[in-house]
């Protein structure tokens, strides 16, 4: 058994701790478990003394509103009344004070429908009746007085269909029926009145099928049925009648509705008459059937069945005095018991299998799993070894593992966490450090952390957090060559860097220059920054590099041809022309211009060169004439000519020569 101690933060802490490091490119880094991340916090002493704002877990479980926390709590002054926390103790308040004064409002059935939290409370001078909250103090009001006066309505089962909430109560006036709400007094109405009068329909067990709401209900003398509703009253109807013991019906019960795919499986059977039943339904009055008959002796009906759980296709409940546990494939042959006499508990479904706690006669009470079959539910960890029990409570699902309490000689009872392995199963923080016990309960995700209450030994029991302290994994893109366009250079496109986290959600990933925008020329490191919800950073960079890999654009003078200006040759001027993008190049020659060229035919080549070292070549010809200009006196011509400028002036020295003879 492998534990991690204090400096793990969370049920994920632990999976990036044998992930050993984040899957990052050569270019990229991870920054460290940031140092002001404290895995394990106390939200808030809402009592002072250490009187403890939850004096006993008879209360409700919290409930969770987009990224926050609901739950009830006494100060100590207020009594016990709504408060709400997204994991801090500036954001952890008194929602409202429902009942003014120490008594307190005390909310029970907390119960999300849309953007509203109903629960049921107190008031000064009203009963127990139907409230919401928006989370603010103003927007916490009473729906409807629904028993008008210090009565209470008796309202239970808070069940929500979309945007609306359906609910047991009885007004004084129509018995115990079906209502439902919209959270406005006007829209908080009567579905139905089964039973006509003050009688009560026995209605019980509500459950959202098919977008519509199942329930029991007693039809009438000796009968228990199964109803659906579609908060109409002409959309509320008998769906089959459920018989389980044909000679006295009178005492028969429905109760465990409970969804499983297309199906809605649920028990039904009498204490009195000593027999349950598992039964199904596909939503219809001959689809709705006994599966199996579940008492196997008279002791057995004490027990009654309880807790059915969804599987892999399969539903496991726990039935008879011994708290066996079962499991069904929706047939009669395939609905057996797969652990005998185990007082099961805490079923709770985790990647198509089933974990539970469970008595065994060689470990105690300690954490099981189970696939279905006799051979296939097995011990996962004997955390307190022989017949000392670790007792697992309160097992929760937080992302892909299950966070529990349990207990220990050496830590006394802590968080622990499993994957439904042996070597997946871990202590997770032991809060109070030794022997003593924290006595973690009512584990909630909300958000990216874990919402729990326990007792540090000091503040009595207050809320606390598992908070999320690994930071997420960062991937950044290869380093890019882009082609400088001009001298500031050149506006660069990059791939973008991919992030992931271990809590649902992405990451928010920054840049520290974005795509698309001007890039220098030469390298840019760009940084890049992931940040979870948590607040936790993860970090890595690469390159942009700019390059000016163009040679500049050269142009060369055309060959030419010029007359001898003193006897071996002649001074010959020209120029190319260079051009470039990105910087002014520089041009070469060899020879250069203005040099001496002899008599003859010299090839003239000329280099340019920009700032980052590209260069082009070109070449010409330049052909001194042996000839001297016949326009300058000196008879050493010094201009260059065209080759058809030389033959006109040739010509009409050969006509002067000519006439000259005549005259003669």
């Amino acid at each position: 058994m492998r534990r991690y101690w204090t400096g793990v933060s969370s049920l994920l802490c632990i999976s990036a701790l044998t992930a050993a490091g984040a899957p990052l490119t050569a270019a990229a880094s991870s920054e460290a478990e940031p140092a002001s991340c404290r895995p394990v916090t106390m939200v808030k002493p809402i009592a002072s003394g250490g009187a403890g704002s939850f004096p006993d877990y008879d209360v409700q479980p919290p409930m969770v509103l987009g990224r926050t926390a609901f739950f009830a709590a006494n100060d100590g002054t207020s009594g016990l009344e709504l408060w709400k926390s997204r994991g801090g103790e500036l954001d952890t308040e008194r929602v409202a004070d429902v009942f003014p004064g120490a008594t307190g409002s005390e909310p029970k059935s907390l119960t999300v429908a849309g953007n509203s939290l109903f629960f049921s409370a107190k008031g000064d001078g009203v009963g127990r009746e139907l409230w919401k909250t928006d989370g603010t103090p103003e927007g916490t009001v009473l729906v409807k007085d629904l028993r008008p006066g210090p009565e209470d309505s008796g309202i239970t089962a808070l069940t929500a269909l979309g945007d609306t909430l359906f609910f047991i109560a009885d007004d004084g006036v129509h018995g115990q029926e079906l209502w439902k709400s919209d959270g406005t007094p006007e829209g908080t109405v009567l579905v139905e009145d089964l039973v006509p009068g003050t009688g009560s329909s026995g209605i019980s067990s509500l459950a959202v099928f098919r977008d519509v709401i199942y329930f029991a209900a007693d039809g009438g003398p000796r009968e228990v049925e199964l109803w659906k509703s579609d908060g109409t009253p002409e959309g509320t109807e008998r769906v089959a009648v459920v018989r389980v013991i044909e000679s006295d019906p009178s005492e028969e019960l429905i109760r465990g509705l409970t969804v499983a795919g297309d199906t809605i499986y649920f028990f039904a059977g009498s204490d009195y008459a000593k027999q349950w039943d598992l039964w199904k339904s596909d939503g219809s009055g001959p689809g709705t059937v006994r599966v199996s008959t579940l008492s196997r002796g008279p002791e057995d009906y004490a027990a009654g069945p309880v807790t059915l759980t969804p599987t892999g296709g399969q539903v496991f409940f726990v039935s008879g005095a011994g708290g066996s546990l079962w499991r069904s494939d929706g047939s009669s042959g395939g609905t057996f018991v797969i652990k005998e006499s185990s007082d099961a508990r805490f079923l709770t479904h985790l990647n198509g299998q089933l974990l539970f706690t469970a008595w065994d006669d060689d470990s105690g009470f300690e954490l099981w799993r189970s696939n279905g079959t006799v051979a296939g539910t097995v011990l996962v960890e004997d955390i307190r070894p022989g017949r000392d029990s670790a007792a697992p409570f309160w097992l929760t699902v937080v992302d892909g593992k299950v966070m529990f309490s349990a207990e220990t000689a050496e830590e006394g009872r802590e968080l622990w966490s499993t994957d439904g392995t042996r070597e997946g199963t871990q202590l997770l923080h032991d809060i109070v450090p030794g022997p003593g016990s924290s006595e973690p309960s009512w584990l909630t995700p909300v958000g990216p952390r874990v919402f729990f209450i326990t007792d540090d030994g000091t503040d009595g029991a207050e809320p606390w957090v598992l908070n999320d302290c690994t930071p997420p994994e960062l991937a950044c893109p290869s380093a890019m060559v882009v082609e400088a366009q001009g001298p500031s250079g050149a506006p660069a496109s990059y791939a973008l860097a991919t992030a992931n986290d271990n809590k649902p959600g992405l990451p928010d990933i920054s840049y520290s220059k974005l795509s698309g925008s001007d890039f220098p020329i030469g390298d840019t490191q760009v940084f890049v920054t992931a940040s979870d919800e948590s607040g936790n950073k993860s970090t890595c960079s690469f390159q942009v590099k700019v390059r000016d890999t163009m040679a500049p654009g050269l142009v060369c003078p055309r060959n030419m041809e010029v007359w001898r200006q003193f006897r071996y040759g002649a001074k010959v001027a020209f120029q190319a022309n260079a051009s470039d993008s990105v910087s002014k190049p520089s041009i070469t020659y060899e020879p250069a211009p203005g040099s001496d060229f002899v008599v003859g035919r010299t090839q003239v080549r000329v280099t340019a060169s920009d700032a980052s070292g590209n260069v082009s070549r070109c070449s010409f010809e330049v052909k001194v004439r042996r000839d001297y200009d016949p326009q300058t006196e000196s008879g050493c011509g010094c201009g260059a000519s065209s080759p058809g400028v030389l033959s006109g002036w040739a010509l009409l020295t050969a006509v002067s020569m000519l006439a000259r003879r005549r005259r003669k």
